[in-house]
């Protein structure tokens, strides 16, 4: 049984994973900005976050702190976009492939809009037959109830007048 003291044994596939998200983030997130070692912290863990299927149960804490010690050191004044290149040469280095495909959305952008409804035949709307006084609704004829027509269907209803 296990045991809340197990550690789980991290992929290194999906540290790989990781440390290239973080790579993506810093590149497409204020590039030419000073790296704060404190954002390479919380973007890590984000990006473990949202690898581990955005549950903090299913081994984030485990990931990102893999993910930060195989992750190269921060040096003084290095921008998000040269740490970026640094965490992709050494990820290349290490094996790891990155194709222009795995660069693809994920999401598929929003269609163009609608074309205009192209005109169809008009609904025939039933009316009363030749030489008859009754009122038609639902395609059938109502029947009096009183001083109104009421339509067997729908319930609906006319009042002729008549007040009193």
């Amino acid at each position: 049984m296990a045991q809340i003291t197990d550690l789980n044994a991290v992929n290194r596939e999906d540290v790989d994973r990781v440390l290239l998200a973080v790579a993506d983030h810093f590149t497409n997130v204020h590039p030419t900005e000073v790296l704060d070692p404190g954002a390479l912290v919380v973007t890590i863990g984000a990006e473990a976050y949202n690898a581990s299927g955005r549950s903090l149960n299913g081994g984030t804490g485990e990931l990102s702190r893999a993910a930060l010690a195989a992750a190269p050191e921060v040096t003084d004044d290095i921008t998000r976009g040269e740490y970026a290149l640094r965490l992709r040469r050494t990820l290349t280095t290490a094996g790891v492939e990155w194709s222009e495909d795995d660069n693809q959305r994920v999401i598929p952008s929003i269609p163009g809009p609608r074309p205009a409804p192209t005109p169809g035949p008009r609904p025939v709307i039933p009316r009363q037959p030749e030489g008859s006084d009754t009122p038609t609704c639902c395609g059938r004829p109502m029947t009096r109830d009183g001083q109104q027509w009421v339509c067997g269907k729908c319930k609906g209803w006319h009042d002729l007048g008549g007040g009193r």
